[in-house]
């Protein structure tokens, strides 16, 4: 893995192009004007939305962002010029996802809370590999093993912190104390919602 650290900064910078053609909206565009030879405009408009969820889904760009930050901690302390990298790929993305989600792509369900503990989660692994890749690069690079010695109660320190995340936490429900004090918090009607007409009461 040391050897590689220079593949990682080229694909950090090729990170930023990708989140420029994203913001392009290339896909739903081809789609569009596709469309439009067929349909009118209207039509063409909402055959192209939403956009692909394999790749354009909040889970797929979780992962792939989870993965870039991973790679940014990893591989920083080998290469310090990764960490700087990966800020700036994370500030091109907030600058310009910040304008997608809310402004561009069609409303998604709000499945954010599942998707940012699964990023937690994966968060731990790629700190028990950067525990595991520091511990053998002391030790290779090391004359005596003492080194990657003090280093080893990492990994034991980033698995107790894992499961105590796994375990002393509650996010998927309220604590009955603030589900009793809390305000009513009424539902927001999406305007996209379809409502069959027959089943409407009257």
């Amino acid at each position: 893995m040391p050897s590689a650290t220079h593949f990682y900064m080229n694909f950090m910078v090729l990170q930023w192009v990708t989140h420029s053609l994203n913001l392009l909206r290339y896909i739903n565009l081809t789609k569009f004007l596709a469309f439009r030879k067929l349909f009118g405009d209207e039509d063409a408009r909402k055959m192209a939305e939403p956009e692909d969820q394999d790749y354009y889904g909040m889970g797929s760009r979780s992962a792939r962002w989870n993965t870039n930050m991973l790679v940014g901690i990893i591989y920083s302390t080998l290469c310090p010029p990764i960490a700087l990298l990966t800020f700036i790929n994370f500030a091109i993305c907030r600058l310009q996802y910040g304008y997608l989600i809310p402004f561009a792509e069609t409303r998604k369900s709000d499945l954010g809370g599942a998707f940012f503990v699964l990023q937690l989660e994966h968060m731990f692994v790629g700190l028990g590999i950067y525990c595991v890749l520091m511990i053998g690069v002391l030790y290779g690079r090391s004359p005596s093993p003492i080194p990657a010695g003090i280093c080893f109660p990492t990994i034991i320190y980033v698995v107790w912190s894992y499961k105590r995340f796994k375990s002393e936490f509650q996010w998927e429900k309220l604590p009955f104390s603030e589900l009793v004090n809390g305000e009513q918090v009424k539902p927001r009607k999406d305007a996209a919602e379809y409502v069959q007409s027959e089943l409407a009461e009257s």
